[in-house]
């Protein structure tokens, strides 16, 4: 299927590449799972929340495809499967994205506006996207010749719009990153800034990786990479808590550190007996952020 309609069967090579992405999509979701119930103490907060739904949603979506691909029912309700999934998945990741900023973001309002940025691109991109696939799998081909058009250019723009917003918060994530840790500059600090500058240039280049095999017509691979691609970023995420808990539990402003803290059981962090972490032993001023799990 090298087309832009989803109604189009797979080719045995797409075939192979699915079953190969979709198996391990799965096994990264499990382990997800496993490791989001694992890791915080207590099943509360939106992080702990947005991280759950949006490792479950991986499933989700793969099913759906894997319906949708291979067995004999309704296009509709395999549709609806892939959608809840995609909601959960693309919109559960930016929440994942905005609710560990409370830990380096300490401004209310900055943090309400993102927030309204990513409700606002949700019902713009989700509700178009969502009637136009409906009419793209149609049966009747006159309908589904008329809704495919206007499904290829919304799925272009869908692309694009939430890999800059996931862009645009991984971007602000590493600023305020480095705000805080030129205010007690050691090398661990410079080394752990380093670590997140890596790790979200690998999550840009999977939402590159992403949009262009939409726009070089690869509908089907792009579909069935686009799990794989989340699932690293949601299993990339846990290598970022690591060094997030290093970084706001040393923060001046620290409220939001106390609470994830207290609702983390991260046992990668070193102690503070280590060297690298004696500033963690500071007594944190009053701030005004809220917990980010």
């Amino acid at each position: 299927m090298l087309s832009d309609s989803p109604n189009q069967p797979l080719s045995e090579p797409l075939q192979y590449a699915f079953t190969a992405f979709a198996a391990l999509t799965v096994y990264n979701s499990v382990e997800l799972i496993v490791l989001t119930l694992a890791t915080f103490k207590r099943y509360q907060g939106l992080y702990f929340w947005s991280l759950l739904v949006s490792s479950c949603s991986l499933i989700t979506n793969t099913l759906g495809f894997a319906l949708f691909f291979f067995a004999p029912i309704s296009n509709y309700i395999c549709v609806t499967i892939i959608l809840v999934g995609w909601y959960c998945m693309v919109t559960g990741h930016s929440l994942v994205l905005w609710s560990r900023l409370h830990l380096v973001l300490q401004s209310p309002k900055v943090l309400r506006g993102i927030l309204y940025l990513i409700i606002t691109d949700a019902v713009l991109l989700h509700i178009p996207v969502t009637v136009l696939l409906y009419g793209a799998v149609s049966p009747n081909p006159d309908i589904e010749s008329r809704f495919v058009v206007g499904y290829n250019v919304i799925e272009r723009i869908q692309l694009i719009m939430f890999c800059l917003q996931e862009s645009l918060l991984s971007a602000i994530y590493i600023w305020e990153t480095a705000k805080l840790l030129r205010l007690r500059p050691q090398r661990a600090h410079s080394v752990i800034l380093v670590q997140l500058i890596a790790i979200n240039i690998i999550i840009l280049i999977l939402d590159v990786i992403v949009v262009v095999f939409q726009y070089t017509g690869l509908f089907a691979l792009q579909v069935v990479f686009k799990p794989v691609a989340y699932s690293i970023k949601l299993r990339l995420e846990y290598a970022i808590l690591g060094r997030l808990v290093l970084v706001a539990s040393g923060s001046e402003g620290g409220s939001s550190a106390r609470v994830f803290s207290d609702e983390v059981q991260w046992p990668s962090v070193p102690s503070c007996e280590d060297e690298e972490c004696q500033f963690r032993n500071s007594s944190p001023r009053a701030g005004n952020g809220s917990g980010g799990s």
